[in-house]
């Protein structure tokens, strides 16, 4: 099952929220409805603790029947976290959380670690706002776009080695990796697919535009 989230970050002028109709289920966390509202999308679920939620938007999708399960602001999750575990637990096997990048740098790094507790779950997801999409593999990852399209690499894990890839600019082969090196950042596409593969560690991949 696919399955979107809808968080609370940088949407920009929504053109990159094309691919709605593919997702079988849609959660918005907090005040992620704002943007669900905007783009005319009932979401099966809206959760948090709704200390960013304006109030006539919760009360909108009230009226439409929409679940809703709040909770306290005093928990150890983020209302985005709390999404994820909602979609884990209602079967999604690829998860996308529009909006998990943004201008709060702590918000958007806590969501890079939610892709972490997805994959340590076999459960395939991604961070998506206008600028990024943001992937953590453990092993392969096929990716389309346009020639020149950045991809960055970046080390999750404090060493990432036996990296393979295919159509990008600099290419890895047997490469390594390792935290407090960015040497991976800005790399790009020679065409229109581009495969990256790992065999240790944990790999951030980015698809980056300026």
């Amino acid at each position: 099952m696919k399955c979107l989230i809808f968080a609370n970050g940088d949407y920009g002028d929504y053109s990159f929220c094309r691919d709605i109709d593919t997702y079988d289920y849609i959660i918005c966390a907090d005040n992620g409805m704002k943007h669900a509202k905007v783009l005319g999308i009932v979401p099966d679920l809206i959760v948090g603790d709704f200390d960013s939620g304006v109030a006539q938007d919760l009360d909108f999708f009230k009226d439409k029947h929409v679940s809703v399960q709040s909770f306290s602001s005093v928990k150890d999750e983020t209302d985005t976290e709390i999404a994820l575990d909602k979609a884990i637990d209602k079967g999604a096997s690829r998860v996308d959380i529009y909006g998990g990048v943004g201008t709060r740098l702590d918000h958007t790094l806590a969501n890079v670690h939610l892709l972490y507790k997805a994959l340590g779950q076999k459960v395939a997801a991604r961070l998506i706002n206008p600028y990024n999409v943001v992937y953590l593999i453990d092993k392969f990852i096929e990716i389309n776009g346009e020639p020149g399209t950045f991809i960055s690499l970046l080390p999750f894990s404090s060493e990432v080695s036996g990296i393979y890839t295919t159509a990008l600019g600099y290419r890895l082969q047997n490469g390594i990796l390792r935290q407090g090196k960015p040497c991976g950042v800005s790399n790009y596409m020679v065409s229109e697919k581009a495969t990256i593969s790992i065999e240790k560690g944990l790999l951030l991949v980015i698809k980056a535009v300026d």
